[in-house]
């Protein structure tokens, strides 16, 4: 089945609202400086979007900004999280022929990340990010992205889950073993019971998802972790629903780390990306 990206129009407000005031605010202190403003992410997906979940964004500008451009970027982004603490709005500013090569190209420049902003590296400046962008973006200002060359290769993107699962993944994973308490939360029950999903559909399929389409994959795929990822959806889409696990966090932990164990374990184990329309999403 073929997910859509939803119009500008069928943004949820608030993500209009925050979009709207960043091309605003931009135009006012930074004239000439945005030249399209793009959406990724799970809204991407039939517009999914839930308490939580945050507004990732990537603008694409006519020049690097100077030092005195990024003071003034830094300003847009404290006005922003002033009148928004809340979703995050995370992103990151490039030139449109960056994302004609590859992000690991990409140089150091200005991005925000959790109402952090800063010069570097961002974390989205990634393979799957530029997939998202070219198969589910949403535009907001600017060229549409059908009409920009956006960089894709299915090797390297598969390479690069993989050695996300192979090393962030195990990591969190790890760090479970050393924070229960932690790891007995729900929230740790969506962020992994889906996170760690989502990329292992990426390698079976060769198509990314939204964090809650990759729990409904996980249901079929993984029908023995099923009631964790029940729950992990739960979390996500309706949080005022009861818990299973309500009272038994230590018993959620254990589920979680066990479907996490096996989904990592399975995505590591796939090391050739699959063969075109081999498998259906």
């Amino acid at each position: 089945m073929v997910v859509t990206a939803p119009g500008r129009d069928e943004l949820p407000e608030v993500v209009q609202s925050v979009t709207a005031a960043h091309a605003e605010l931009l135009g006012q202190r930074l004239p000439g400086l945005l030249e399209g403003l793009h959406l990724h992410g799970s809204i991407g997906f039939g517009g999914e979007f839930v308490a939580g979940s945050d507004i990732d964004f990537v603008a694409v500008v006519s020049r690097r900004p100077t030092e005195d451009e990024i003071e003034a970027l830094r300003q847009v982004h404290a006005e922003l999280e002033r009148r928004w603490p809340e979703p995050a709005y995370d992103g990151f500013y490039l030139l449109e022929t960056d994302l004609a090569g590859r992000p690991q190209d990409v140089p150091e420049g200005p991005g925000v990340l959790h109402q952090w902003f800063d010069v570097g590296t961002h974390a989205d400046v990634t393979d799957i990010t530029w997939r998202e962008l070219r198969d589910h973006g949403i535009t907001l200002c600017g060229k549409e992205l059908r009409d920009l060359e956006i960089w894709s290769d299915d090797v390297a993107l598969h390479r690069a889950t993989r050695e996300n699962l192979d090393t962030y993944w195990r990591m969190q994973l790890e760090a479970m073993h050393h924070h229960p308490r932690e790891a007995s939360l729900p929230q740790a029950a969506e962020w992994g019971g889906l996170g760690a999903p989502r990329l292992v559909h990426l390698l079976v399929t060769g198509h990314p998802t939204s964090k809650s389409g990759a729990g409904r994959w996980a249901i079929k795929a993984y029908p023995q972790h099923r009631e964790l990822v029940e729950e992990a959806l739960r979390v996500r889409e309706r949080p005022d629903d009861p818990s299973t696990y309500a009272a038994e966090p230590d018993r959620r932990r254990r589920d979680l780390i066990a479907l996490m164990t096996e989904v990592i374990a399975d995505g590591v184990a796939l090391t050739d990306p699959p063969a075109d329309g081999a498998r259906v999403p």
